[in-house]
């Protein structure tokens, strides 16, 4: 017998959006481990795909033990989402908005499996490099929405949203945050995060001395930055009023201001690998955040399936 309200969702689906976010943990490990086989120059430990030196277990140094781990982490964690996305897909109360998102997250895993290999096969092209790490951000972004659409059930919903301004707002930081992830991966493949070896100036106490090559890529992303950190603070202030939304505002910004200072002691300190691996985690934590402070913005208040609207004539 169903005992809970129509168009909430049950303890099974309660359950599942657990195992979905419990999936999520390791993803971000794993996009975390990349940043990390990045660091250490260990991308290319195993020149095949997908088994390393032709065998599934190889012998093992520090860089092969970071390539090889990576890999069988992303294997485990692509085997948990397809039995997740069976069990979702076959349950009878799985809601259309929760399907959809469960095939998105499916292309997307399966599009980041293809750009690991490639990877691989192009020798790490910045392209590829890029790619892969927007694709692992996407993907586990997507985890967070099926979670959260799983939780919420198929409910009819109906206003009032957030304001719009803060709307506008957290989509303005969304494509900063989106850009600033692409010149990241730029930054790191071109390996142009030392071109700049000082700040606030660039080389020779100039801030500016060229907008070309590598240097003009490092001062894009460094730029972009400060442009990330005042649409994220925009956001934490006009989110404030709003209950659903100011936790994951406020936290956003307590991210963003942590990323900028993780970002100068990356430049400062040479780019150790333990500041590098913390960045990269800053990183992903801010996209779930704005991830979660959008979708609770966009989302309308429910209201119970088969009730009237309050915009419906009476």
């Amino acid at each position: 017998m169903n005992t809970h309200p129509s168009g909430a969702a049950g303890s099974g689906a309660r359950a599942l959006a657990t195992a979905f976010v419990a999936l999520l943990v390791p993803t971000f490990c794993l996009i975390v481990l990349g940043a990390l086989v990045r660091a250490h120059e260990a991308g290319l430990a195993c020149p095949d795909w997908p088994l390393c030196f032709g065998r599934f277990v190889p012998e093992m140094n520090l860089k092969v033990g970071f390539e090889w781990s990576h890999r069988v982490l992303a294997g485990a964690i692509s085997l948990g989402f397809v039995a997740l996305a069976t069990i979702a897909l076959r349950r009878h109360d799985t809601s259309p908005g929760s399907r959809r998102l469960v095939l998105l997250a499916g292309a997307l895993l399966a599009l980041q499996v293809l750009l690991g290999a490639l990877t691989v096969w192009q020798l790490l092209a910045a392209w590829s490099v890029t790619s892969h790490l927007i694709t692992g951000n996407a993907f586990a972004l997507s985890l967070l929405f099926i979670a959260l659409s799983l939780r919420r059930g198929d409910e009819v919903s109906e206003g009032p949203r957030a304001p719009a301004r803060l709307r506008v707002w957290l989509g303005v930081a969304g494509v900063l945050l989106l850009a600033q992830l692409v010149l990241g991966g730029l930054v790191s493949s071109r390996f142009a995060g030392l071109t700049c070896p000082e700040w606030p100036a660039c080389n020779g106490g100039v801030w500016f001395p060229t907008w070309r090559g590598t240097v003009g890529l490092h001062l894009l992303h460094r730029w972009n930055a400060v442009l990330v950190v005042g649409a994220i603070a925009a956001t934490a202030f006009f989110g404030r009023s709003e209950s659903a939304v100011r936790p994951a505002t406020t936290l956003a910004a307590v991210l963003v201001f942590a990323q900028m200072g993780v970002g100068i002691a990356n430049v400062l300190f040479g780019i150790p690998v333990e500041v590098t691996g913390l960045h990269s985690a800053l990183a992903t934590a801010l996209v779930l955040t704005l991830g979660a402070a959008t979708e609770a913005a966009w989302r309308r208040e429910p209201r119970p399936r088969g009730a009237r609207s309050t915009h419906e004539p009476s």
